[in-house]
């Protein structure tokens, strides 16, 4: 198939076209100082061979992608080994970084406004041009492992003026300083990180134990290399069993603990046994005995029932002996008969 020119061209020119009209010039015009091309935006190749500004776009609708990403692996490329054509511009090179967990950790709404007030900082300092020696960077932390072990950060976000190529630091949460942009870029225009010292102190850079620090950082990233490459669920199941007997570990009981609980177990084994003697000593009803107390008992009962038989025997006794029992005529069957034979013979 031919495929037209001009088609080809629409096509090319529309594609070129940047995003925003900020990015458009309306050219130079008389009365109009000359313009600055050293302050002016740096042009970018794109994919169609066109040279256009490049436009505020964050990476994946969360960072401006003007920023570099400062990573393990090119961070001495970057700001250690920088080079300057004079050590003037050396000493006044100051790194601006951010230390952020928007990408990996999208429901951290703190990392995500640090985020924004950074980069609406930084676009406000290059349309203003007004810290030529500050250099913007940021640092994902969940994707960085030996710098943030050797500067002994274990949680983010974080703001972080660094110079002297990584000698001199200055840490800051979002709440120990004002993040907004405006007071973040007047922050390093008046340079008011020099309000307060740098770290310092053993472990910082020039301590007698950065070296530990070091050494630390560069085994945790081998180790953390070679965790990529391992299943998760392996590292869950590991990761919880280390955990536990972690925890049993620290949880264990102190010597005069042991030595208590022992003191409490034999006082009430003690206890226990002289209760267990003193309930033996007391008199009580043993099984061979049991047989004996039942006829004891029937022998009771047939001594009872005939005693009331010879109670019974005496009353009446007594009954028929009295002057009425006496007295009174004993009717007979015999003399009911005489009675009935003299009435029929009337």
């Amino acid at each position: 198939m031919k495929l037209n020119p001009a088609l080809l061209g629409g096509l090319l020119t529309l594609c070129s076209i940047p995003v925003q009209a900020q990015y458009f010039s309306e050219g130079w015009k008389p009365g109009q100082p000359a313009q600055d091309t050293a302050t002016a935006a740096k042009p970018v190749a794109t994919g169609f061979g066109f040279n256009v500004s490049l436009p505020e776009t964050p990476s994946n609708g969360l960072w401006d992608e003007r920023i570099p990403l400062i990573t393990d692996t090119n961070y001495q490329d970057l700001i250690v080994n920088e080079e300057f054509a004079s050590e003037e511009e050396a000493s006044k090179r100051t790194w601006a970084l951010v230390i952020t967990t928007a990408a990996s950790n999208k429901g951290e709404a703190i990392s995500k406004f640090v985020d924004k007030m950074f980069d609406s900082a930084y676009n406000t300092s290059v349309v203003e041009a007004d810290l030529p020696n500050v250099r913007w960077g940021r640092i994902d932390y969940f994707n960085v492992t030996y710098l943030t072990t050797k500067w002994n950060v274990w949680q983010a976000p974080y703001l972080v003026i660094l110079k002297d190529r990584g000698q001199t630091l200055y840490f800051y949460r979002p709440a120990q300083i004002r993040v907004r942009e405006e007071a973040f870029r007047e922050f390093l225009l008046t340079e008011g990180y020099k309000m307060a010292p740098p770290w310092s102190g053993l472990w910082a850079p020039g301590g007698e134990r950065e070296w530990i620090l070091e050494l630390v950082a560069i085994w945790m990233t081998k180790a953390y290399s070679l965790f990529v490459k391992v299943p998760k669920f392996l590292i869950y199941i590991i990761s919880g069993g280390l955990g536990s007997v972690i925890l049993s570990w620290m949880h264990r009981p102190s010597k005069e603990q042991r030595q208590n609980a022992i003191r409490e177990a034999q006082e009430k084994a003690k206890r226990e046994a002289t209760a267990a003697a003193a309930s033996s000593n007391t008199p009580e009803s043993s099984p061979a005995k049991a047989p004996q107390q039942e006829n004891t008992k029937k022998k009771g009962k047939a001594l009872s029932k005939s005693d009331e038989k010879s109670l019974k025997a005496s009353t009446s006794s007594v009954a028929e002996s009295s002057p009425e029992r006496r007295s009174s005529p004993v009717k007979t069957r015999s003399s009911t008969r005489q009675k009935k034979g003299k009435k029929a013979t009337q």
